[in-house]
């Protein structure tokens, strides 16, 4: 059972992820740069290597992803006040127009893919993946 458990979660994913690949290619935007606008905020600022381990991916991909969102004025390096060897990453305001046009597609498809499940159906599927995520210790 525990195989097939996986196994369908595994195949979810990655529809998921295709899914999500389709809505946001018009947004010139990938999943990780999507999660890394859905992250940064215009008045707080974000380290590389907070985003790096909060989106799980290694620092040169992190240092891509943001490469990426500068390059289009989506975020904006500044020096962190704090340690002058090191740099926050802020939210532009085209960027946070970029991220909300973006987000509201990405809904849009998510309630297509479930559609077929009826409210308190949604709320039951909630419920039991976050008790199975609060077995791994981590919030969301």
């Amino acid at each position: 059972m525990e195989k097939e458990i996986f196994t369908t979660l595994r195949e979810i994913i990655v529809l998921l992820i295709g899914e999500m690949m389709a809505v946001l290619r018009p947004f010139h935007l990938t999943p990780e740069q999507f999660d890394t606008l859905l992250l940064l905020q215009p008045d707080k600022g974000w380290r590389m290597g907070d985003l790096s381990n909060r989106l799980l991916c290694d620092n040169s991909k992190m240092t891509r992803i943001v490469d990426y969102l500068a390059e289009n004025g989506w975020a904006e390096r500044q020096p962190d006040p704090n340690d002058r060897r090191a740099q926050q990453v802020f939210l532009t305001t085209t960027g946070a127009a970029q991220r909300d046009a973006a987000q509201v597609a990405h809904l849009a498809a998510l309630q297509a893919s479930l559609s077929d499940l009826d409210t308190i159906q949604q709320m039951q599927l909630l419920e039991r993946l976050s008790q199975w995520r609060s077995q791994f210790g981590t919030a969301g």
